[in-house]
C-alpha cells in the first residue's frame, strides 16, 4: 500500500475499512499447519502486517493528554457498569453452585464478580488503545483477531498482545488456546494488567510474558 493509498484508506469509515480487509484476507493462502479455527485471524494478520506500522504512526500521532484520555476511559467504564450492567446483573437469577446449594447471596455475588471480571477485559484493551503506539483492530476496523486485544509498536517492530487482568486469569484449559493464538504472529506478548504475585497460568518457551510493564520471560 503506497502512502497515497494509505491516506485514502485512513480517510474512509470503519465499515469501508472492515470490508477492504476482509476482501484482501480472502487472497491470503493459509499454511497447512494452522488450525482451521484460526484461519481468519491468520489471513487478517497477514494483511495488517503490510501497512499497520505506518497506519498507527499516521493515525495515532497526536498530542492529546494521555492521562486525561485514560481517565475518561475509566470513568466511562465505571458509569456504564454501575448504571447499566450492574442493575441488570442484580436482577438476574444466578445458575451456579451457590444458587443450587441455597446460598443465594453468594450466588449473586459470584455472578456480579464474574461479570465485572469479563467486562474489565475490554477495559484494559481500551486503556492500551490510548497510546500513540498501539491500536485496537476491534475499535478501528470492527474486526477482532482471535486472542489479540491490541497491536503495538516496539522498537519499530509490530507486536500482537493478549491482555488479561492478572497472572492467573487463564484456566488450565484456556492456556493452550492462548498459545496457539499468539503463536500465529512473529512477535507477540501475553500481558497481565496487574502484578498480583499469583502464579502464571500461561507458560511458553517462545512467547514472552509481561506484567505491569516488566518483561518476565
Amino acid at each position: 500500500m503506497t502512502d497515497a493509498e494509505l491516506n485514502k484508506f485512513i480517510s474512509k469509515n470503519k465499515e469501508y475499512k472492515k470490508n477492504y480487509l476482509l476482501a484482501e484476507a480472502k487472497k491470503i493462502k493459509v499454511p497447512k499447519n494452522i488450525d482451521k479455527e484460526l484461519h481468519d485471524s491468520y489471513k487478517l494478520a497477514q494483511v495488517l502486517n503490510k501497512f499497520i506500522k505506518k497506519y498507527i504512526t499516521k493515525v495515532k500521532n497526536n498530542s492529546e493528554d494521555k492521562e486525561l484520555k485514560i481517565s475518561g476511559v475509566i470513568e466511562n467504564f465505571k458509569n456504564n457498569y454501575t448504571e447499566i450492567v450492574l442493575p441488570k446483573k442484580i436482577k438476574e437469577i444466578p445458575t451456579n453452585l451457590y444458587q443450587m446449594s441455597g446460598a443465594l447471596k453468594f450466588a449473586s455475588i459470584n455472578l456480579i464478580v464474574r461479570s465485572l471480571s469479563t467486562d474489565m477485559g475490554a477495559l484494559w484493551e481500551n486503556i492500551a488503545d490510548c497510546s500513540d503506539l498501539s491500536i485496537s483492530t476491534d475499535k478501528e476496523f470492527g474486526l477482532k483477531l482471535s486472542g489479540i486485544d491490541i497491536i503495538f509498536l516496539k522498537e519499530d517492530e509490530i507486536f500482537y498482545a493478549q491482555i488479561k487482568t492478572m497472572e492467573g486469569t487463564l484456566t488450565g484449559s484456556q492456556a493452550p488456546r492462548s498459545k496457539k493464538e499468539l503463536s500465529l504472529h512473529k512477535n507477540s506478548y501475553f500481558v497481565a494488567a496487574f502484578e498480583t504475585g499469583t502464579g502464571w497460568t500461561f507458560n511458553s518457551k517462545v512467547i514472552p510474558r509481561i506484567k505491569r510493564g516488566r518483561k518476565m520471560s
